[in-house]
């Protein structure tokens, strides 16, 4: 047994090169599962770490009494050897870098010795009793849904400890991963309700999402509008949006746009009340805005 050196080297990694350390690196099981175990076993399981840190203990014990076994024996051949001659201090040099590989390769060897004698005694343990039960019940979570569990059934395996398992699903994680891998795309609908927010003064706009996923059958989701009217070009540039002016029911902005990196912007012209009390605005135009904001989907949406 090789002792876990990969949480270091993670470290390393992301101190040398993070780059590549952030690319190896993958964050956050999408599943939370709580698993009963039988009533027969549930006594003889042992959490993992209750496991790991005997081991791991005895195997460091091992390895710290090979290196004084080691260090006392170094002793004796140096006080045997200023005994025996002159050189002996060039010599004892230029063995040093083959001497100490030696010895953490004892001191390694001494360790995985000490955890495979540990690993054969702890499995001499009396085997515990089996759960009649035949079948596994699995219960997955979805507070979505109508119903909030919904519970599934499959045979038991002979090995098996456990008979009950809930499994939380966190969708909303399985759905950013397939997007970040390009698995999927997400395509959203705005409604404006017509009312407005009383604490904003803005109008209320909501929102519908629909996932769809990226296959030979729909063709990738490719779309020729897409091709002939939103690209801008480069695939780190944002599509100009069109001159002219926007309200959000609150404030007026002026649109920008920022040609050295491709990005969009919106400076604020002034609020929406003193836009309407503009005597440079006409009447009409005025009628025209107050009913597109009451029905009108959104022309701009920013989503935080």
């Amino acid at each position: 047994m090789k002792r876990p050196f990969s949480i270091g080297l993670v470290v390393i990694s992301l101190i040398v090169d993070p780059i590549h350390a952030a690319k190896m690196l993958r964050f956050a099981s999408p599943l939370q599962s709580l698993t009963i175990p039988d009533r027969e076993v549930k006594g003889e399981i042992t959490p993992r770490r209750a496991r790991f840190l005997p081991k791991f203990k005895a195997g460091l014990q091992a390895e710290v009494d090979a290196r004084r076994e080691l260090a006392a024996k170094r002793t004796f051949e140096l006080q045997a050897a200023a005994t025996s001659g002159s050189d002996w201090a060039q010599k004892a040099k230029e063995s040093d870098r083959a001497r100490r590989a030696k010895e953490d390769e004892a001191a390694e060897q001494a360790f995985d010795k000490a955890v495979a004698e540990f690993e054969k005694k702890s499995k001499k343990a009396p085997k515990a009793a089996k759960s009649p039960n035949q079948y596994q019940f699995v219960g997955v979570v979805n507070r979505k849904g109508n119903k909030p569990i919904t519970w599934f059934a499959r045979p038991k395996p002979s090995d098996s400890k456990w008979s009950v398992r809930l499994l939380h699903v966190n969708q909303d994680a399985i759905i950013k991963d397939l997007f970040n891998r390009g698995k999927v795309d997400i395509f959203a609908k705005y409604q404006n309700t017509g009312s407005i927010d009383e604490e904003t003064k803005a109008p209320i706009v909501t929102s519908t999402y629909e996932v769809k996923e990226r296959s030979w059958k729909n063709l990738w989701n490719f779309s020729p509008k897409h091709v002939f009217t939103d690209p801008s070009g480069m695939y780190w540039r944002e599509r100009r949006l069109r001159p002219g002016l926007y309200t959000d029911g609150v404030s007026v902005y002026e649109s920008s746009y920022r040609y050295g990196d491709g990005r969009n912007g919106m400076h604020r012209v002034s609020g929406f009340q003193q836009f309407l009390n503009s005597k440079s605005v006409k009447p009409d135009q005025k009628e025209k805005i107050m009913k597109r904001l009451k029905g009108d989907a959104p022309d701009i949406v920013l989503e935080l």
